[in-house]
């Protein structure tokens, strides 16, 4: 393994275990009913941004945007569940990417709004 390799794994395994000790980065929040269900990227953003505490929003906002996809296990699979992606919210899957757009990449662009809304 090349240092490079080494460090960028490492790195990554830092973000994961800082996610786990303040928790899962939604964890206290329980799914959303489909009727509370958010039609769209940008009404997703601002229930993602409220479910996070205080640290989890530090370490999403101090992790760079190159990185992000390294928080889709924990941060993205609680977004998943948070905002009926998983169960299947049409809606917000098509507004994130269109009609032939994945749970998986729709949960990522999620992350990346909400990413870009901390930063600001």
């Amino acid at each position: 393994m090349s240092r490079k390799n080494y460090s960028e794994l490492k790195f990554h395994g830092l973000l994961v275990a800082a996610l786990v000790v303040s928790g899962h980065a939604l964890a206290d929040t329980k799914p959303l009913p489909p009727a509370q269900w958010p039609r769209t990227v940008s009404e997703a953003v601002p229930l993602v941004i409220r479910a996070m505490n205080p640290t989890q929003q530090s370490i999403v906002s101090n992790t760079s945007f190159e990185n992000l996809p390294m928080l889709q296990g924990e941060w993205g699979d609680d977004i998943a569940q948070l905002l009926g992606i998983e169960k299947g919210n049409k809606a917000l899957i098509d507004s994130a990417c269109g009609p032939t757009c994945t749970p998986s990449k729709a949960t990522a662009i999620v992350m990346q709004a909400t990413w870009k809304a901390l930063i600001q």
